[in-house]
């Protein structure tokens, strides 16, 4: 198949989803036309052989600017704490709580992220995991909460929850792009925010918005509304599955 008949299958099925989904798909820049966005799937199921899932994103691109797409899931207040020592025993010493803290941050570029703009324009559009900032709930220095900031970054890396480097903007044909996110097997269900954004001499000229909605689906869905809805009967449940679990494997074992 040659690059012209790869061009125009895309369209054709850009235009489509786009078509049956433009409802909230949004354009936030007043120079934000000749930037199309959409998702190839809008929903992920998760069920109890969930074991991961590509979210596949694509478009087309007629600024001339280059690309960041991004991906953030729903924010969330978060604790992160420091051990150390109070009579030989490790215990947690001290606490920062942050506000409004991404629970997944994935994205993706066709360029260098340092020739985009400035420091201050990517952390306000949310570009690259060192441009991101939390505001402590407490209102300490800078200084002192700034390890904790940092400790809270390389914790959500460590659990795949945060990218360690931008993925890579795939251009086909010179105006379409794609880009594929990979998801954990435990990501974090809500509604993701998907954000194309074109910039050009330090400038972003254009912006578009798509949302995923990640949730439960099947008998893992019915179990954790039942948790979240009745958390004593659970609680009480799993504690009776646990001890019937252990009787069961000595009686096992003792027949040996």
């Amino acid at each position: 198949m040659g690059q012209k008949s790869v061009y125009m299958m895309l369209v054709v099925l850009l235009f489509c989803i786009a078509a049956s989904s433009g409802a909230r798909a949004q354009l936030v820049s007043a120079q934000g036309e000749g930037l199309t966005l959409a998702l190839a799937d809008k929903y992920v199921d998760i069920n109890t052989n969930f074991s991961g899932r590509n979210v596949v994103v694509f478009g087309v691109n007629e600024t001339g600017g280059s690309l960041v797409v991004t991906l953030t899931g729903p924010a969330a207040y978060t604790l992160v704490r420091k051990k150390g020592q109070a009579l030989g025993i490790w215990v947690n010493a001290k606490t920062y709580g942050f506000k409004d803290v991404p629970l997944y941050y994935d994205y993706a570029l066709n360029g260098e992220e340092r020739d985009l703009g400035s420091v201050d324009m990517l952390r306000a559009d949310g570009v690259g995991v060192n441009a991101m900032q939390y505001a402590a709930r407490a209102r300490v220095p800078v200084a002192q909460s700034r390890p904790f900031h940092e400790a809270l970054i390389r914790q959500k890396q460590q659990a795949k929850h945060y990218a360690y480097d931008a993925k890579l903007v795939e251009l086909i044909g010179g105006k379409l792009f794609k880009v594929n996110f990979e998801l954990p097997a435990d990501v974090p269900t809500g509604e993701y925010v998907v954000k194309a954004m074109a910039y050009e001499g330090n400038v972003k000229i254009a912006e578009r918005r798509e949302y995923l909605q990640i949730r439960q689906a099947g008998f893992s869905a019915r179990l954790y509304s039942y948790a979240n809805n009745h958390s004593f009967f659970y609680g009480v449940g799993v504690v009776i599955f646990a001890v019937f679990m252990g009787y069961a494997a000595n009686v096992i074992l003792a027949r040996r």
